[in-house]
């Protein structure tokens, strides 16, 4: 079950990639989004609707999000808490015994029909975020690991028996569902008010509009999509500028557009200015600088920012994409080029702590174990074992933790996470 939910690498096949959608085709991912009209109104779509887009595997990417648009179907619910039963069931798979933590709403409100009995599978963190109101996540977790779930569910019909009678117990909440290959699952849980889900297919068609739209308006500009991991609700993607500029010791860099959405985290929608280092013809790696170096190098909206308060700034990135002198200036001024062992060192340090995420992917310290001079001309072999990095096939999680571990070392010369 847990299989289907995992964000996935998408693998780029340059024979299979066209590149190429027309506006028209790339918004039909939309065409059931309530923020539809909005969209269209904010980047003038049926003036562009015939506007062929080109970006690097767009295509592929826009495969990957009709999928799980037609085979991940959510929705949310309301319910209050004295009328929701929360416990274990067990299933067999094969000679497996599967558990899984059931939330039975005896009664809910869809929209505005009232219904009963509806029973939903715990994914991601909505468990804990159901457990945590009580502060007995870690109580309940524990007793769930040892097998006495039961003292568990107990302990959880008692404040369900208090909401019967208590209004302060009775918490009114929204409940974030999935539904796939005839199975419900309960992604998330959230305030009824004041919480606004984009999604995936939102974010990845106004991404590429806003893309669109800026390659018309700066002719010359080109981008190719280098990295991209998903699943029915988190997207992450990594788009670059195909031309790249001179960097000194850094070598050929061009601006990369980091762009991300979380319909469970904090931050809905992120867009980051980060550094792509590495020759057009490969995905180098990526180097993320902090904010107060470049202005205005990253946007942030929260999952409590209203849809008409999000499009106009998003329509309006210009200060995050056409940055790449900036950048260059601020790779030029880097002192830590003289020191790239130190550096080399610093970053095996971080992978090889024994509390360290990286400590069982012995691929990824020996990369970084071959000592290299301190000097100047050493710089380029430290770039290189960043190139291998990048290119291992790990989590992506993990992954873009490196990508941030890397970029403190090498930018900054900082140990810190």
């Amino acid at each position: 079950m847990k299989q289907n939910f995992i964000q996935k690498n998408v693998y780029f096949d340059p024979e299979k990639n066209n590149g190429k959608i027309k506006v028209e085709k790339l918004c039909q991912l939309i065409s059931q989004h309530p923020y539809k009209e909005a969209i269209f109104d904010t980047f003038n779509v049926n003036d562009i609707k015939d506007d062929v887009i080109c970006i690097d595997y767009i295509d592929n990417i826009y495969e990957k999000v009709k999928h799980y648009n037609e085979n991940y179907s959510r929705s949310s619910i309301f319910a209050q808490v004295k009328d929701i039963n929360v416990y274990e069931e067990e299933k067999r798979i094969g000679d497996e015994i599967e558990k899984n933590i059931t939330f039975h709403f005896e009664e809910y409100v869809d929209i505005d029909e009232a219904k009963t009995d509806l029973k939903a599978t715990a994914i991601y963190d909505s468990k804990n975020t159901y457990l945590d109101e009580y502060e007995m996540t870690k109580y309940a977790n524990n007793l769930f690991k040892i097998g006495l779930s039961g003292w568990a569910n107990e302990n959880i019909k008692y404040f369900k028996n208090l909401a019967q009678t208590n209004s302060d117990y009775n918490k009114h909440r929204s409940y974030r569902l999935v539904e796939h290959e005839k199975q419900i699952y309960l992604r998330g849980i959230t305030s009824t008010t004041n919480y606004y889900e984009y999604g995936v297919d939102f974010t990845f068609v106004v991404s590429m509009l806003i893309l669109h739209i800026n390659m018309k308006a700066n002719k010359g500009i080109e981008y190719r999509i280098k990295s991209c991991a998903l699943n029915e609700s988190k997207l992450d993607l990594i788009v670059s500028e195909k031309y790249k500029k001179d960097a000194g010791a850094f070598g050929k860099v061009s601006v990369a557009i980091k762009i991300s959405t979380n319909d469970l985290g904090q931050g809905s929608l992120n867009f980051s200015n980060i550094i792509n280092v590495g020759h057009i013809d490969e995905n180098g790696f990526y180097l993320y600088p902090k904010k107060s170096e470049v202005e205005n190098n990253k946007l942030q909206i929260y999952h409590n920012t209203k849809p008409g308060n999000v499009l106009p700034i998003l329509n309006d990135m210009d200060g995050i994409l056409n940055t790449s002198d900036k950048f260059i200036e601020e790779l030029n001024s880097i002192k830590t080029i003289k020191t790239p062992d130190e550096l080399r060192i610093k970053i095996l340090g971080k992978i090889e702590n024994p509390r360290s995420s990286f400590k069982g992917i012995r691929k990824l310290a020996d990369i970084f174990s071959r000592k290299i001079d301190n000097e100047i001309s050493s710089f380029v072999k430290l770039l290189e074992m960043c190139n291998k990095a990048e290119e291992l096939d790990i989590e992506f999680d993990l992954k873009d933790k490196l990508r941030y571990i890397i970029s403190d070392i090498i930018l900054y010369g900082n140990t810190k996470n």
